[in-house]
């Protein structure tokens, strides 16, 4: 990937041209012109792919907190080669320089985690776990741990899936968010977990193995940990 530095300096003379109609320091700019907004991007998209992208890609990158509800919208209806076009601009605008602009990125990609299109779908989920996750692994996790918590079964498998891929050093908060999630009635919910759960054992065996050991205690997990084990025992370090 990029540097977010080079896209700055690369998209600077289109984004310019592309915002020169609109002034998101307007205090009604959300309510008169947020509509308009998500049109000149579909626009721009359709008669110049290149340019639009590099204008989406900067909108992201320098303006998020103002044109995140026009960006949100074109996330949720926009059209599909927008949309495309969307999840390509938030896997360039991940910048660890910038953590504060990661909760907006991922609040843009949510609704594209579960867009119709398989291939968005793919491509957004991919870019979840191989470029937010990897960039800005706080922010990313702080919001797994919230999806962990929602109702709707597939946002707690997503998050089971992708909790798995958090970087080493915060196993220990994945580990909690999947023991809750380990207790749920959902099959594809537990499955998530399982894969997670072996993606992390081979990250950090003696941690992982220590808190599964844990969790065999307990009648309602041991069969989850038997299935992860997959007829391996713990290694001899672990046993008590």
């Amino acid at each position: 990937m990029r540097s977010c530095a080079h896209l700055t300096r690369e998209c600077s003379a289109g984004y310019t041209e592309f915002m020169a109609e609109f002034d998101p320091r307007a205090l009604d700019f959300e309510v008169a012109q947020l509509g308009a907004m998500a049109e000149k991007i579909c626009a721009e998209l359709r008669m110049d792919h290149g340019k639009g992208l590099r204008a989406l890609i900067q909108c992201l990158s320098e303006s998020y907190t103002f044109l995140f509800p026009a960006l949100r919208q074109l996330a949720q209806n926009g059209s599909e080669e927008a949309r495309r076009a969307l999840v390509q601009a938030v896997a360039e605008a991940a910048d660890p320089a910038d953590p504060f602009r990661a909760p907006f990125l991922l609040e843009i990609l949510g609704p594209l985690l579960f867009d119709p299109s398989p291939g968005i779908r793919r491509a957004a989920r991919r870019v979840l776990r191989e470029r937010l996750i990897p960039t800005c692994p706080e922010e990313a996790g702080e919001a797994l741990v919230q999806w962990a918590a929602e109702a709707d079964p597939s946002w707690k498998a997503l998050a089971g899936q992708m909790l798995g891929y958090l970087p080493q050093k915060w196993t220990r908060r994945a580990l909690i968010a999947l023991k809750h999630l380990a207790r749920s009635e959902e099959k594809e919910v537990r499955r998530a977990v399982i894969a997670a759960l072996k993606h992390l054992l081979c990250q950090s065996p003696k941690l992982v193995e220590a808190e599964l050991q844990r969790w065999l205690e307990d009648p309602a997990l041991s069969p989850l940990v038997r299935r992860v084990l997959g007829g391996k025992k713990f290694s001899q370090s672990e046993v008590p």
